[in-house]
């Protein structure tokens, strides 16, 4: 597989976690995300067209080429190993590790993969519950957002876009808010635009703008 920069290889990892996350990508929202300029993202995006690994609709909407989603989805599955060997390895705490395999992912050979791999018994999942490429969430997973209250539900997935705050994801750690844990959702306010949860653990709420990015599966309803 031919080789890629950094930033080439950061810009196509944003563009596949969009694409799985159903959201439209365009320039402005890469220019967001990455903190970067907008002149300096169109230059990139111009390159990686040249490159054969994405194409720009009408709409302005971009997206994956074949041969682009191939390398994302490669290093993908590397950042998501990394993130597992950081985590349940190395011990870093659960809500740092997503910025530490920021790093480690671009410099991992794929012999490193593949030994990395069998080493940690080829893992399904990252810390965060992201599906490694190739696979995907059960069917009947929904956001956090969908849920009523009165359902008891299990945390599947805590979405890619809420890794990038530490602060945030530390917040969620502290509440138990992480996959496989189990919360009953007690009160969902338009009022607050929030929704309360409860666990064995005690209280906690979210906003509604980070309950649409948890994804969860229901275990039970009152």
């Amino acid at each position: 597989m031919t080789e890629h920069s950094q930033v080439i290889e950061e810009y196509l990892l944003l563009l596949y976690k969009l694409d799985r996350s159903r959201e439209k990508a365009k320039a402005v929202i890469l220019a967001t995300r990455l903190e970067t300029s907008p002149p300096t993202v169109h230059a990139t995006i111009s390159r990686m067209q040249r490159d054969g690994l994405v194409k720009v609709k009408k709409s302005k909407e971009i997206y994956l080429t074949k041969e682009g989603q191939k390398v994302a989805e490669d290093i993908a599955y590397r950042h998501n190993l990394s993130e597992y060997f950081l985590c349940n390895t190395l011990g870093i705490p659960w809500y740092e590790v997503h910025q530490h395999a920021h790093r480690l992912e671009h410099a991992m050979t794929p012999v490193v993969v593949k030994k990395l791999a069998e080493f940690l018994n080829n893992p399904g999942f990252c810390p965060h519950g992201t599906p490694m490429p190739g696979t995907a969430l059960p069917k009947n997973t929904i956001t956090l957002m969908e849920t009523e209250p009165g359902m008891t539900v299990e945390v599947a997935m805590i979405g890619e876009v809420l890794e990038d705050s530490v602060d945030l994801m530390k917040i969620l750690h502290e509440n138990l808010i992480m996959p496989g844990n189990h919360h009953k959702i007690t009160e969902k306010s338009e009022v607050m635009r929030s929704i309360s949860l409860e666990s064995k653990d005690g209280p906690s709420a979210l906003p509604f703008h980070v309950a649409e990015k948890i994804f969860v599966i229901e275990i039970s309803r009152d």
